[in-house]
């Protein structure tokens, strides 16, 4: 578990070493990206928490029945959830970024890196969720390896969708992204093939509403409170960017610099968050 959790950390480390290589202003675009992200990730750590706890209850009760269908019905939330969240995304890029303080300079750049990065969403929430349930019945290991696998691969694949290695095109910051989202998705179709061919984790989908809306209950009556609390760190960290990305706006009337592409104060300091953002994540996926 602990390799899984420096696996974990390496996804966003990996990805602003190679971005911090094609100069400051991309490196500015993502950070300013951070708050977003984590809310949204915040949500999904809600429905893992709720997953966890609740699969791991009707396991120890030894009712299976029950925990494949917590475990199928949850998935199918989370996901659904994370795709409504990022088509609203996708249609609120610029009023949203707008607010955090983003420059118009940075902008073509945030819209290349969330326009693929909302697409991830969806991927690793059903991922994670599903990763809760296998912890949940004590496989912690494997949960392990799979994490691990999809950081290594995600490191194999940002120089060459960056840089566009092998023949591939160079996408830049949007081949970050787009890494990040193959190594999703691999790791969350075997994930799927295993628990489902191997471990016969998944109910039916199809199910009475009543059945389905009961798990959806039962869950969120741990999840939410684990969202809403995940959610106040990343609220909190937008005000704190925005209100610095104004004060950097009205100071770069009287500072100069000769590389153009150079980063203002604030973008320093949203990389700072952007770190610390990446232990917390670690820290609650841990549990």
């Amino acid at each position: 578990m602990a390799l899984g959790l420096v696996a974990i950390f390496s996804f966003e480390l990996v990805d602003l070493f190679f971005i911090a290589q094609l100069g400051d202003a991309p490196l500015a675009a993502v950070s300013f990206t951070f708050p977003v992200i984590w809310l949204l990730v915040g949500i999904g750590i809600g429905f893992e928490a709720g997953a966890s706890s609740c699969v791991a209850r009707a396991v120890g009760r030894g009712d299976q029945q029950q925990a494949r269908r917590l475990t199928t019905d949850t998935a199918v939330l989370a996901t659904l959830v994370a795709f409504v969240l990022a088509a609203i995304g996708l249609f609120t890029i610029q009023p949203v970024f707008s607010m955090l303080g983003a420059t118009e300079e940075l902008m073509p750049l945030i819209e290349d890196y969330m326009g693929v990065w909302y697409w991830l969403g969806p991927a690793e929430t059903c991922m994670w969720t599903c990763l809760a349930a296998i912890r949940a019945r004590g496989y912690a290991i494997l949960e392990g390896k799979i994490i691990t696998a999809a950081a290594l691969l995600n490191a194999a694949l940002d120089p060459i969708f960056i840089f566009g290695l092998f023949g591939f095109p160079r996408l830049e910051i949007q081949g970050a992204a787009l890494a990040s989202l193959v190594a999703n998705l691999v790791m969350l179709a075997f994930t799927l093939f295993h628990l489902h061919h191997r471990m016969g984790v998944f109910a039916n989908p199809i199910a009475p509403l009543k059945e389905i809306v009961a798990s959806w209950r039962h869950m969120l009556s741990i999840g939410v409170p684990a969202m809403i609390t995940n959610a106040i760190i990343p609220v909190s960290n937008g005000i704190v960017v925005a209100m610095i990305a104004t004060y950097g706006r009205r100071c770069s009337g009287r500072i100069r610099y000769r590389d153009a592409d150079r980063a203002d104060g604030p973008d320093s300091f949203l990389r700072i968050v952007s770190r610390i953002q990446s232990v917390r994540r670690a820290k609650f996926r841990g549990r």
